[in-house]
């Protein structure tokens, strides 16, 4: 797959695949966009979600934005997030990710590029300024404000260390936001204290409209000064980003971005969160302040492209993305760093991309299962549950998953309560309101030993049986038989779709099994004939229990 130069070049594709449906008639940001898109999410089955542009973009007055709008461009389907990265599927992406990481590639700053193809500045922000975006209401009826909740870019001021963030800017005032940079973010851990320490505010710089690979890669839990989130996006992509200088703040960001939003973050004065729509599917109503940024400059492209990143209830593109960069970071840490033969990880969207860690192992030879549990434990900082199955489950097949725990996994001795785990923002670790939440500086660490987290070991420990399904050569029969009936729906087998052995099985019962598809019945009768046995003295209970 190409690389994307910019957004629209990956709309384009996706359309090409006829994943992109556009809307010509007036839609109302404030009421109507987001539970349009809503709509889709909460009804429509993943393989047949679009990316849902909005060409007509109103406001509750009725005026007319000069932005259209592109929902779901980031995680309104896992096609996407693959897609993003230049790949065909997940599991394809989590190896391109390791590319990235083992093979930065540095951005290049170049002359121009099309984000500054408008700039605004001065004057023009106090008259129009954010005004001009058409930022979608989330959840009209609960968000109590709109947002860019996209990727914000800041710097060491010492060291020049670069940090790409996907934080949220909420929309105060035509020239003024309030960070969504919590105090444990990079952005806020080293950069700020840093310009405090030098009485100066931070220069930020949030992206609205960039390639998928930029905001994957905003999302992900890079350590620290690891690497350059830039740097490894060049990576995944095998070519360098390239980077136009800001007009206000001494910062680059990507040279075709479709708008980019300058400006100071205050080191002096914070202000009040309001309510809005968080990762574990409820509004976020925690108390606390964070810095104000005193908007310089807004550049963006003509007729930009605004891309709100949906977030509250499942699926949304945070959770979708979400999902994707931590599975790719512990698979990454658990089959390259740590060696163990890792086929794949799952984060479902449904527990906001975080709380349920599911592993696929490819075998147990030589590997003992503990140590892979307490591996990812010690990793995955936030999950509640940690499952490992067998490489004959899908652990993005729920219901494979389900049947794995149920059957392959014995509560007295495959599962371990292991205690110290970060609640988040998730309502059942402290009650909302209480000032112990995620946001609230330190609250969140200073409880971290009253939360815990289950290690469920859900692999096989012996020989089992066959799977209960037609062997593979008869459903493969099966399968053309029914594409044959065009009138039949579509046929998506979920593994496991055949039936196989999985050590329980003699070459006796393989042999009972040939004769009873070749309609030899009788052959297995006369051979279980001779195998009688006469009921003793015993009641007929345990005779039959014993099998005198």
């Amino acid at each position: 797959m190409p690389y994307y130069k910019d957004l629209r070049e990956f709309l384009a594709e996706v359309g090409r695949r006829g994943r992109l449906y556009t809307f010509k008639e007036p839609v109302n940001k404030e009421t109507e966009l987001m539970p349009l898109f809503r709509v889709q999410m909460r009804g429509v089955p993943e393989e047949e979600r679009k990316i849902l542009q909005f060409d007509d973009v109103r406001g509750i007055n009725g005026q007319r934005f000069p932005m259209r709008v592109a929902a779901g461009v980031y995680g309104g389907a896992s096609d996407f997030v693959a897609w993003g990265v230049g790949c065909e599927t997940i599991r394809e992406a989590m190896d391109r990710w390791h590319e990235g990481i083992i093979h930065p590639i540095e951005p290049v700053v170049v002359k121009d590029g099309p984000v500054h193809e408008e700039v605004h500045t001065g004057k023009e922000l106090t008259e129009l300024g954010l005004d001009e975006l058409p930022s979608p209401v989330e959840e009209p009826g609960f968000s109590c404000m709109i947002r860019t909740g996209t990727p914000m870019l800041t710097k060491d001021p010492e060291t020049g260390m670069r940090n790409l963030g996907a934080y949220n800017g909420f929309f105060r005032a035509r020239d003024r936001i309030v960070t969504g940079a919590a105090v444990f973010h990079d952005a806020m851990a080293y950069h700020w204290p840093r310009a405090r320490q030098r009485k100066e505010p931070l220069p930020v710089a949030i992206i609205v409209g960039s390639t998928p690979v930029i905001m994957i890669v905003a999302s992900a839990p890079i350590p620290y000064g690891r690497h350059d989130e830039l740097a490894v996006a060049g990576g995944i992509m095998g070519e360098p980003i390239e980077l136009v200088k800001c007009k206000t703040v001494p910062l680059e960001v990507p040279a075709t971005a479709e708008i980019v939003i300058e400006g100071l973050m205050s080191t002096e004065v914070t202000e009040e969160l309001v309510p809005f729509g968080e990762y574990p599917g409820y509004m976020a109503t925690e108390s606390t302040y964070l810095p104000v940024i005193q908007v310089t400059a807004i550049t963006h492209r003509k007729n930009a492209i605004f891309t709100p990143i949906t977030v509250g209830m499942y699926p949304s593109d945070s959770n979708t993305i979400l999902s994707y960069t931590y599975a790719t970071m512990l698979y990454d840490h658990l089959r390259y760093g740590a060696g163990y033969p890792i086929e794949d990880i799952h984060f479902p969207d449904s527990t906001g991309g975080r709380e349920w860690c599911l592993i696929r192992l490819k075998s147990q030879r030589g590997v003992d299962p503990w140590t892979v549990l307490h591996a990812a434990a010690g990793l995955m900082g936030g999950s509640k549950f940690i499952v490992l199955v067998d490489n004959d489950i899908d652990v993005r097949d729920r219901d494979a998953v389900m049947w794995a725990m149920s059957y392959r996994c014995r509560p007295e001795l495959d599962v371990e309560i292991v205690h110290g785990r970060n609640p988040a923002l998730d309502p059942s670790g402290t009650p909302p309101g209480s000032g112990h939440g995620e946001m609230v500086y330190g609250a969140s660490l200073l409880q971290n030993h009253h939360h815990s987290r289950v290690l469920y070991n859900a692999t096989r420990k012996w020989a089992y049986p066959p799977v209960g399904l037609p062997a593979k050569e008869y459903m493969e029969r099966a399968l053309a038989l029914w594409g044959e009936h065009k009138e039949l729906p579509q046929a998506r087998m979920h593994e496991p779709w055949h039936g196989y052995t999985l050590g329980n099985w003699s070459a006796e019962q393989a042999e009972f099994a040939k004769l009873i598809v070749e309609g030899k019945y009788l052959q297995v009768g006369e051979i279980t004939a001779k195998r009688q046995k006469k009921v003793t003295a015993g009641t007929v209970k345990e005779d039959i229990a014993i099998g005198r």
